[in-house]
């Protein structure tokens, strides 16, 4: 089966600074462009070979994918979009706020927010699994790389844990790695590894396949 690799987006300013980001943007930091570059690493440490490149095109996420692809020069030939639906979830008038007046867990904010701008669950849960099942599609049996956010990252993970085969209570750090292998028969995804790889002695703590 193909395997999607699944990547949350290195430290930013607003991270720093504690600020709701949403769809709002923040450059990254100089760790985070460090976090990047040893995921990066990770995958050429691993022999991964993509078919398939694409991140959300909030500044972020697509700066991150670029730093893969600098420290990875073989994947600069491969086919990359900006997809619209890996974006962050919404957060309506709360981004760029302070996080101590976020009123939920931004996490996991369920539809708390969609009174106040927000986008619901159901919504954001259709286009990020969409997004991602035409993406392996398009790969054509071939492995994808995604850049995505925390929110969006757990609400997909959560979406698809009754297939998990890895522990699933795991912080996603910035530029966490998830792998999922991709049923397309079922257009399920089996989580399969946690990897905190930017974060020290966090390779010795990841979450690995269950016996």
């Amino acid at each position: 089966m193909a395997t999607l690799y699944l990547m949350r987006h290195g430290q930013t300013e607003f991270n720093v600074r504690k600020l709701v980001q949403g769809r709002c943007d923040a450059p990254l930091t100089e760790l985070g462009v460090e976090q990047a570059r040893r995921a990066a690493a990770w995958y050429r440490e691993h022999g991964v070979t993509p078919a398939r490149l694409a991140s959300s095109p909030l500044g972020r996420a697509h700066r991150t994918l670029d730093i893969v692809i600098e420290e990875n020069p073989g994947f600069a030939a491969l086919p990359r979009t900006d997809e619209d639906g890996l974006m962050e979830r919404c957060y309506g008038i709360y981004e760029g706020r302070s996080m101590s007046e976020f009123p939920v867990n931004p996490w996991e904010p369920g539809d708390a927010l969609v009174a106040e701008g927000g986008d619901s669950e159901e919504s954001a849960r259709a286009r990020m699994v969409g997004a991602l099942r035409r993406l392996m599609a398009e790969a054509d049996g071939g492995d994808v790389l995604a850049v995505a956010h925390g929110s969006i990252i757990t609400l997909f993970k959560t979406t698809m844990a009754a297939y998990a085969r890895c522990e699933q209570d795991v912080k996603l750090a910035n530029c966490c790695i998830l792998t999922f292998s991709y049923d397309p028969a079922t257009g399920t995804f089996a989580n399969t590894q946690i990897v905190n790889v930017a974060e020290p002695g966090a390779l010795e703590g990841a979450a690995q396949p269950r016996a």
